[in-house]
C-alpha cells in the first residue's frame, strides 16, 4: 500500500471484496464440514461438531508472538511487524470507508485516517516499502528485494506461516525466513529500533547474487 489516490483505492477496495468472498466461502465449508455428522432438533445443534473456523483462529497464537518466541525475529522486528499490520489495517479501512459509497465521496478528499496512522504510513511504510520494492529516489541500492515485501504481507497481514511461503514459491526450507527478517530488519532500522546495517548489507549482497545466478 504506497499510496491513496484512486488507484491505491480500487485496488484495496478489490483485495477486500477478494478477501470477503474467500472467507465467504470458507465459512460455508467449514459449517458443511462441522455440522454434516449433527442434526437439528428442537432449535439445538446435536451430535459431533468441530469447533468453528473463527474459534480455531483465536485458539492459534499470532504468528508474530510465535516467531519471537522462538527467536527467528528479535523483539525489536516483531515490533515493526506490528506496526506494519496495525497501519496496513487502519489505511485499509480507512480507504474502504471512503469508497464503499461513492454517491457521498467529494472529489479531492482524502481517506479518514487517524494523524498519527497517516504520518506513521507517509514516514515509514511508504518509504520502507518503496525501498524494498525498489521504488525510491534514494541513491542505487542493489539488494532492494520485492520478493521480502511480498513475505510481509503474506506472514504479517494474511497470516501464513513460512513454510506454506517456501512451499507456495518452491523455496528451499527457510528462504522465507530469511525475506522476512531482512525486510523487518530494514524496518526497525529505519524507524530507529535496532542497527541492522551490516545484516542488511550482507542480506541485500546474496540476494544480488541470487538473482544473478538465477
Amino acid at each position: 500500500m504506497t499510496g491513496t489516490g484512486p488507484a491505491a483505492a480500487r485496488a484495496a477496495l478489490d483485495r477486500a471484496e477478494r478477501q470477503r468472498r474467500t472467507r465467504r466461502a470458507a465459512d460455508e465449508r467449514d459449517h458443511f464440514e462441522r455440522t454434516r455428522h449433527s442434526l437439528v432438533f428442537d432449535g439445538h445443534e446435536l451430535g459431533y461438531l468441530k469447533p468453528t473456523a473463527q474459534t480455531e483462529a483465536k485458539l492459534r497464537p499470532d504468528p508474530i508472538v510465535r516467531l519471537v518466541g522462538n527467536e527467528t525475529l528479535t523483539r525489536e522486528q516483531g515490533r515493526a511487524a506490528v506496526e506494519i499490520r496495525m497501519i496496513f489495517e487502519r489505511v485499509a479501512a480507512g480507504l474502504l470507508a471512503r469508497t464503499s459509497d461513492p454517491a457521498s465521496r467529494s472529489p479531492g478528499t482524502r481517506p479518514e485516517i487517524p494523524e498519527r496512522i497517516a504520518l506513521l504510513h507517509a514516514q515509514r511504510y511508504v518509504p520502507w516499502a518503496r525501498y524494498l520494492g525498489g521504488s525510491t529516489t534514494e541513491p542505487a541500492q542493489r539488494g532492494r528485494c520485492a520478493s521480502a515485501l511480498e513475505i510481509v504481507t503474506a506472514v504479517v497481514i494474511d497470516g501464513a506461516s513460512l513454510a506454506q511461503c517456501d512451499r507456495a514459491r518452491r523455496w528451499r526450507s527457510g528462504t522465507a525466513a530469511k525475506l522476512l527478517v531482512y525486510a523487518l530488519a530494514v524496518y526497525a532500522d529505519r524507524a530507529g529500533w535496532e542497527r541492522n546495517r551490516d545484516m542488511i548489507a550482507a542480506f541485500e549482497a546474496w540476494w544480488d547474487e541470487r538473482r544473478r545466478a538465477g
